[in-house]
């Protein structure tokens, strides 16, 4: 049997949650799917999927053979794509990103443009979540997160720091003043971006002091983006990476609250940004990966000089 094949059957069966969704996603009748997957299990010697009349699930041996089919397929899909370039000599294919929205809305998005220009042979897929998906079983080649990244087998690059600042709109602080310390934030109206929590903790340093306060949020958001635009309407206080605000802050439709505070570790500095690669350890990623995290790399770059002359 074709495991390559199967494998791959196998996964668009357990991400559609079904024979019927997956033979819609692969233009397939679900009887051969169901022919397939069933030919894997005698295969391998384990029933890996638990079917019933209206519903499938995975069994403890599918979800132990789904990690490594996984890296089957993108192991396949990578070296076709080496191959594909060996012969043109460019990047082409396509190339599947998953990054969070601000990423994709606010650093990105001015850039692509050139970079398709570019590489005019490259098809890029992009999706934007702020919830960490899965790179291999999504089907992603790359990806982009804020923060520090969960423990992985997958290699993770970091490209560089993000600033985090305190802002709110002229007009909340027309009317509520401005906080000159982190104790005072306890008055004040604050906008809580991140997991669901009825607590918050800020921290804030200046030189070796540093501040820490639990503000309670008004409203909680997982968006940043969503935080952004509830500050400038007046809604309150909102911590967000500088990029996110660089335009109101130019406008002048948000002010940098508390300046005299960095909401940054004095040693970590900002946030960090990781791209992280469908390829484990060592294994040498994709021309089109390695086009892409350079121009990455690239606008990090021109992001820290535009901070510093600014």
């Amino acid at each position: 049997m074709n495991e390559l094949e199967a494998a791959h059957v196998f996964l668009q069966v357990v991400k559609s949650g079904g024979f019927t969704g997956a033979a819609r996603a692969m233009g397939r009748s679900a009887s051969t799917l169901s022919r397939v997957v069933a030919a894997l299990e005698a295969h391998l010697g384990s029933q890996l999927v638990a079917r019933t009349t209206r519903s499938l699930h995975v069994t403890e041996a599918g979800a132990v053979y789904r990690d490594h089919a996984e890296q089957l397929v993108a192991a396949s899909r990578a070296a076709h794509d080496a191959l594909a370039e060996l012969r043109g000599g460019v990047p082409r294919g396509t190339l599947r990103v998953s990054m969070p929205v601000s990423v994709g809305e606010r650093l990105l998005a001015p850039h692509l443009p050139r970079f398709r220009d570019a590489h005019p042979e490259l098809r890029l897929e992009i999706d934007l979540s702020d919830r960490n998906v899965s790179l291999v079983q999504g089907g992603f080649d790359l990806a982009i997160r804020v923060g520090r990244p969960p423990d992985s087998s997958l290699r993770a690059l970091l490209l560089g720091r993000i600033p985090i600042l305190l802002v709110a709109s002229p007009k909340y602080l027309r009317k509520r003043g401005s906080p000159t310390r982190p104790r005072d934030l306890a008055a004040h109206d604050c906008i809580a971006v991140g997991p669901p929590s009825r607590f918050v903790d800020w921290s804030f340093y200046r030189g070796r002091r540093r501040e820490q306060v639990s503000v309670e949020g008004g409203v909680h958001t997982s968006s940043p983006t969503l935080g952004v635009q509830l500050a400038a309407a007046g809604m309150g206080l909102v911590r967000v990476t500088e990029w996110l605000v660089r335009d109101e802050l130019r406008r002048g439709t948000l002010a940098h609250v508390m300046p005299a505070w960095s909401c940054d570790h004095p040693q970590r500095g900002g946030v960090p940004v990781y791209v992280m690669y469908a390829q484990a350890g060592g294994a040498l990623a994709p021309g089109k990966s390695r086009v892409f995290v350079a121009m990455v790399k690239d606008i990090m770059a021109t992001e820290v000089v535009a901070r510093e002359r600014g």
